[in-house]
């Protein structure tokens, strides 16, 4: 099942201030900006979700794409679901469900809506890395709690699932305009170590790099460690961020 945001009336009021016209369609369509990293373990798909507003009923797409990866592409599915109204402009929601190929990573920062069967156009999302992780090595035990961009800060409990214990040397986002600062594993330096089974918590607080140039931000953290003397990394599962409030992901 194709994973659905909640479509809220008050996006298309930041649309309507960015808003670009397609000249084959003669109408207005825009794509949100996004900012992170969509993760995905080995054989499952990316569940991607990519909010626009449309003058028009967008009943003549007949499919999508995303050039800068078609090549690693493997299978992908997309639902165009129907969102809130807000005079003449509707808001819809592209879920997809996406496989790629025998690659780790793919950057995406633009989506193709081919109509008709006859004709494309091509708008910009942002910036979004996919990225494979096979390793499994924290499982989250609670909510993950945020509230970027207020007191902008980030916890979460995490547990050592494996079987070994591992060194800590890095917790990190790969956003083009989010970064981590002051991170903190049980009110210490992040640079400790973990024992097998062993729950941790770990906090930091988020800073923009730069002035803010998206909509909505994937706050993914990403854990460096040293396991038997071989440096890795793992992801952690997301949270979704408008850019003026929090959206906050319940684990599994």
């Amino acid at each position: 099942m194709m994973k659905k945001f909640f479509l809220i009336f008050s996006i298309l009021i930041s649309f309507l201030i960015l808003g670009c016209q397609s000249e084959h369609i003669k109408g207005f369509i825009v794509f949100g900006k996004w900012d992170g990293v969509y993760v995905a373990k080995k054989d499952d798909p990316f569940v991607l979700n990519f909010i626009l507003l449309s003058d028009t009923p967008l009943t003549n797409v007949t499919s999508i794409d995303f050039p800068e990866i078609s090549h690693a592409i493997e299978d992908m599915q997309y639902d165009l679901i129907k969102g809130d109204k807000y005079k003449d402009f509707q808001l819809f929601n592209i879920a997809v469900n996406l496989r790629l190929k025998e690659t780790n990573s793919a950057t995406l920062s633009k989506i193709t809506l081919i109509f008709d069967q006859k004709y494309k156009e091509t708008f910009p999302i942002g910036q979004i890395k996919l990225a494979v992780d096979e390793r499994g090595i924290f499982t989250p035990q609670n909510e993950y709690v945020t509230a970027y961009p207020n007191t902008q800060f980030f916890q979460a409990k995490l547990k050592n699932i494996s079987k070994h214990t591992i060194q800590i040397k890095g917790v990190t986002v790969e956003n083009a305009y989010l970064q981590t600062k002051d991170v903190k594993i049980n009110d210490k330096s992040e640079k400790q170590s973990v024992s097998p089974n062993e729950t941790i918590n770990i906090y930091f607080t988020l800073a923009e790099k730069s002035e803010q140039k998206a909509d909505f931000y994937i706050v993914t953290q990403k854990i460096e460690y040293e396991l038997a003397g071989e440096a890795s990394s793992t992801y952690i599962d997301p949270v979704f961020l408008r850019c003026d409030k929090p959206y906050q992901r319940k684990t599994r």
